[in-house]
């Protein structure tokens, strides 16, 4: 019997990590996509001994890119996670173009691979589109305005695929998580109550198996 399929962006690090091994551990074949091919290896050399359930199939891409988004694979995926995105401090007039150099990974990456991904799932009736989105779309801060303005974009997106997809088979679901513990948080100090990966990977886990759609909060004790 052929195990369910899982694609997974941003799949080496934070939530796209803890996501690819949290269906791994159902047996599930992972395909990860992400720009940093020395994860990408460091993630296949261990994936045997510590999911041996799991199939691992690993592509390296820049999805910031038109040929990085062409390149991923066109495959039967039964659920697509689109879960890459960069964070960057920036306000939208600020001189340093933080909002362009967001939205070329956050918005346009991901509205591209829904148009070259989806049709296949369309065409078998059957599927699931899950997003990752961010609280920061609901209250944010000073310092993450051009970010938010990405995950906005983001969250139009996904109310346009929910429209498109509705009556196809495909389920949709958004999960926005807020303050995760990720790379970001790299070179600051992480606030009391910040989410763990392995928590948004446990809700994006429980939405698929329970066929969740629409738009679900994991809020942070900060937010």
């Amino acid at each position: 019997m052929t195990s369910p399929h899982l694609l997974v962006t941003g799949a080496t690090q934070g939530i796209g990590r803890a996501c690819a091994e949290r269906f791994a551990r159902e047996g599930w074949t992972v395909t990860a996509i992400a720009r940093n091919e020395d994860r990408l290896r460091e993630m296949a050399s261990a994936w045997e001994k510590d999911f041996p359930r799991s199939r691992l199939i690993v592509h390296p891409a820049d999805l910031s890119t038109v040929e990085g988004t062409d390149s991923v694979p066109r495959m039967e995926y039964d659920v697509i996670l689109l879960n890459a995105a960069t964070f960057a401090p920036g306000k939208l007039l600020d001189d340093v173009g933080v909002y362009e150099q967001l939205f070329r990974l956050n918005v346009l990456a991901n509205e591209r691979l829904a148009r070259s991904l989806l049709p296949r799932m369309v065409e078998r009736g059957a599927g699931y589109l899950v997003v990752i989105g961010s609280t920061g779309t609901d209250h944010w801060k000073d310092h993450m305005t051009a970010y938010v303005a990405t995950k906005y974009a983001l969250r139009g997106l996904f109310l346009g695929w929910e429209k498109d997809l509705a009556g196809s088979g495909v389920r949709t679901c958004l999960i926005a998580p807020g303050a995760t513990l990720t790379a970001s948080w790299a070179n600051e100090t992480p606030p009391p109550g910040i989410l763990l990966p392995e928590e948004v990977a446990e809700t994006v886990w429980r939405a698929v198996r329970e066929g969740w759609t629409g738009r679900h909060l994991l809020p942070s004790k900060e937010d």
